[in-house]
């Protein structure tokens, strides 16, 4: 079989006889609508500046937060982005209390503690994209570490995380040492 190569300007040389997708990108954002919302944003920017298949992995109640609440209902209907749901168990949900000393919105944390069970499906949906994909990208949110920890075992896998931080907030303590007034 005669297999012949193109050039690839960002990937290097390729088989244009391969079947497999180039790259595609997985989301996995932190179940806090602020970061459903900022991820989704990134995803819909990779999908539609770079044609690049970008799949949105989250639970199903989240997911339809997110959906609900996103400004431009029509980079939602764009074919290059795939919407994952994964159900999790049942959990306490109780209300805020406004009368707490912390500012830690504590009522979220048992919706927070639920999301360990997204382990498994991430890990079974990295694995089938794995094999049909010359590379897969991960980008989750730090506090998903724990769910994406199996990209360690799969050879065409990377990951970044996800800082929804701005660059000068993360710099604001250099400045404050070194004699900058804040």
């Amino acid at each position: 079989m005669d297999v012949s190569y193109i050039q690839d300007p960002s990937h290097g040389m390729i088989s244009s006889n391969s079947k497999k997708a180039q790259v595609e990108v997985i989301v996995v954002p932190f179940p806090c609508h602020s970061h459903l919302n900022q991820l989704l944003q990134l995803s819909c920017l990779i999908s539609s500046s770079y044609n690049i298949p970008v799949h949105y992995a989250t639970t199903a109640t989240h997911l339809r937060q997110v959906k609900l609440r996103f400004n431009s209902q029509t980079h939602l209907q764009n074919p290059n982005i795939y919407f994952h749901e994964f159900p999790t168990p049942p959990f306490l949900s109780p209300p805020p209390n406004p009368n707490t000393s912390s500012k830690f919105p504590s009522h979220l944390q048992p919706s927070f503690d639920a999301s360990i069970q997204l382990r498994d499906p991430v890990a079974d949906l990295l694995l089938e994209i794995s094999n049909t994909a010359t590379r897969v990208v991960v980008i989750h949110d730090s506090p998903m570490a724990y769910v994406v920890q199996d990209i360690a075992t799969i050879p065409n896998a990377e990951s970044y995380i996800f800082s929804p931080i701005s660059a000068f907030y993360m710099y604001l303590p250099r400045f404050a040492g070194k004699g900058i007034e804040q």
